[in-house]
């Protein structure tokens, strides 16, 4: 005779429902973290992080649970909409801002709210009203655009799916900062081996970049700057903690860098679209962040 539900239930414990895994991540999370976590209702809450340390329990715990970690204030892809998501805040309690000696670079944290970029002639003006932080700016800024070079970002510090943290820069002759992680180690090579595709070097000369991921950073002589692949990739491989910027590289990008209608045969929508899930792959195999970002077109 077989058991029925009840019966078992009884002798082994309930099999946890979907709904009692997600209200246990909840109630782990609040646990865990000291800022205020916030049900939104289908499987959706917001986190509003106390202390850095937050950050790291939400990945770990949203990781566990099979939970999208979401930039907060980023448009969540419709690919993503099914998902349980717990939305983060950047860090407005501690998004400060500050010069790093006489060396002409300022090292800001991922919540610095963008207006004090702007005081601190961090940003070009233009871009004010749009992102409320740097960590909505970075998801954002220079799409499709060719030469990030106007933005002045010299290093990034960047939390991996894994929970590692790595400084990205300056890579090649002009490294100064080597990758001290065995994540990086694995990873940026597999990188740079996407980047020599051949439809990637095809795009370096167009008007505009077609990729959403910027892996033509790792191929633009004579730098290559590690930081600039995570520009503009939407809160999709990963978490910034902060980044570091050269005050006298910043200016408002000239008129042919800004970027003109993207333009695609649905051939090459198709290879872009196929580099750009390797990207991913690559940088967040777990899948714990947001899926890529819809191309402006």
């Amino acid at each position: 005779m077989s058991d029925s539900p009840s019966r078992r239930n009884f002798l082994f414990g309930r099999a946890p429902a979907n709904d009692d895994q997600w209200l246990l991540f909840l109630s782990r999370l609040r646990r865990a973290c000291l800022g205020a976590v916030s049900p939104l209702g289908a499987e959706q809450a917001r986190l509003v992080p106390g202390r850095f340390d937050d950050v790291l329990q939400a990945r770990e715990l949203c990781s566990t649970f099979g939970v999208c970690m979401a930039l907060d204030g980023v448009a969540l892809p419709e690919l993503d909409r099914a998902r349980r998501v717990l939305w983060v805040q950047a860090g407005s309690a501690w998004g400060s801002l500050m010069p790093l000696g006489d060396t002409g670079h300022w090292r800001v944290e991922a919540g610095c709210p963008v207006a004090g970029m702007h005081a601190a002639g961090l940003l070009w003006q233009s871009q004010n009203g749009v992102p409320e932080n740097l960590a909505q700016w970075l998801a954002t800024a220079g799409r499709q655009q060719l030469n990030l070079d106007h933005l002045g970002l010299v290093s990034i510090e960047w939390l991996f799916a894994d929970g590692t943290i790595e400084v990205l820069g300056a890579f090649g002759q002009a490294d100064s900062q080597p990758l001290r992680s065995l994540k990086a180690q694995q990873t940026i090579p597999k990188l740079f081996e996407l980047s020599a595709e051949p439809l990637v070097y095809q795009s370096l000369d167009k008007k505009w970049w077609p990729g959403i991921f910027r892996i033509d950073a790792l191929v633009r002589q004579p730098a290559v700057n590690l930081a600039n692949v995570v520009v503009g990739s939407g809160g999709a491989l990963g978490w910034l903690v902060a980044a570091t910027f050269a005050q006298s590289a910043v200016r408002a990008p000239e008129v042919g860098e800004i970027p003109s209608p993207l333009v695609q045969t649905a051939n090459e929508a198709t290879l872009w679209f196929e580099i750009d899930q390797q990207v991913k792959g690559i940088m967040d195999p777990q899948n714990l962040f947001m899926s890529p970002p819809i191309q402006t077109r």
